[in-house]
């Protein structure tokens, strides 16, 4: 977690890219203004509920102020530069797959490019959020609580993530799906 001055040169810095004045932000945090510049300046580190405060003023989710690294606000991850991620399958195996996504400030979706050979298949942990399947080649079974779908090429499957998944891929050679996973939060531009 970043320490006071950079949890404060945060708020300012987006304080200032919206053109807002301390007043702005103490009226719409019900904060006063020289609490707010204390916080920025680093004098003073916000308790969460403050913070939380400050944020929505600002119009941001709490956690682009407090995660570890500053995220870019456009994040490009080149076909070359893919990280390969695990994605679980069913008992001790994994689905190998490639990230799409790096991650931007407070972001909330994540996107993976499954590669899976006929007979490979996804346990896809419950959560709050959503989650979406889409069949780029081949098909693929997908058990959505106690549904049965049969999702093939140009297919979408898209699910809330509080249902138990499994996806079966049944395509001949090499199956090919994005995989979409959209964590919950309002996702704020």
């Amino acid at each position: 977690m970043p320490n006071a001055q950079e949890v404060g040169r945060r708020l300012k810095e987006v304080r200032k890219e919206q053109g807002m004045t301390l007043k702005q932000v103490a009226v719409g945090s019900g904060m006063s203004p020289t609490h707010i510049s204390e916080i920025e300046r680093g004098k003073t580190s916000p308790t969460v509920g403050a913070l939380h405060k400050i944020a929505g003023a600002l119009g941001k989710e709490t956690a682009y102020f407090v995660e570890d690294k500053p995220l870019p606000k456009v994040s490009v991850v080149k076909k070359e530069d893919r990280e390969d991620v695990f994605l679980p399958g069913m008992g001790d195996t994994f689905i190998n797959a490639k990230a799409l996504t790096q991650g931007i400030p407070a972001g909330r979706i994540s996107v993976s490019l499954v590669e899976q050979d006929s007979g490979g298949e996804m346990k896809l942990e419950r959560h709050e959020g959503e989650e979406a399947l889409i069949m780029l080649h081949g098909e693929a079974v997908a058990t959505v609580g106690s549904e049965e779908y049969n999702v093939r090429n140009g297919d979408c499957l898209h699910y809330s993530g509080r249902l138990d998944c499994t996806i079966r891929f049944t395509g001949s050679g090499k199956n090919k799906a994005l995989w979409v996973k959209v964590l919950p939060g309002a996702i704020r531009w």
